[in-house]
């Protein structure tokens, strides 16, 4: 019984990470694509500072966020691929996995962090994502001592 739940739990895992993959990979074009056009819009109207355009900064955020969400996910979909299909991954596919994971990861921190400085209220400062930032590595400290 304990068997079943972990086998369909890592079928469920890898279901959720490989529709995530495409999701997230469509979402981070089309925000790319916005970009690309404020970008080119700027260049015709002559607009100086095209990235500080109204909605810009959000979708490179996003586009980060979703980007490396995509990268994370297939990352882990190609892990439980394997798993659940009883084969094993070559070490190359394995080191790639590892690598993107990290990768994905610390891009993925700091584009929340940058995300969370976005939507703070002006009045509240760097306070916020500073507190985000702390509370984050307090919670990785202290969850490493228990």
């Amino acid at each position: 019984m304990i068997y079943d739940a972990s086998v369909s739990n890592l079928i469920i895992r890898e279901w959720l990470n490989g529709s995530l993959f495409p999701l997230s990979l469509n979402l981070a074009v089309i925000i790319g694509v916005f970009i690309w056009d404020s970008f080119v819009h700027s260049l015709e109207d002559g607009t100086p500072r095209w990235w500080r355009l109204p909605g810009v900064p959000t979708a490179c955020v996003l586009f980060w966020i979703f980007g490396m969400e995509s990268v994370r996910a297939i990352s882990v979909w190609a892990i439980l691929h394997t798993t659940n299909q009883n084969k094993s991954m070559p070490d190359w596919v394995v080191e790639t996995a590892t690598y993107s994971l990290v990768l994905a990861s610390i891009v993925l921190l700091v584009a929340l962090l940058r995300c969370t400085y976005l939507f703070s209220p002006p009045k509240w400062g760097h306070a916020f994502w500073i507190y985000s930032a702390v509370s984050t590595l307090l919670f990785l400290l202290l969850s490493n001592q228990l």
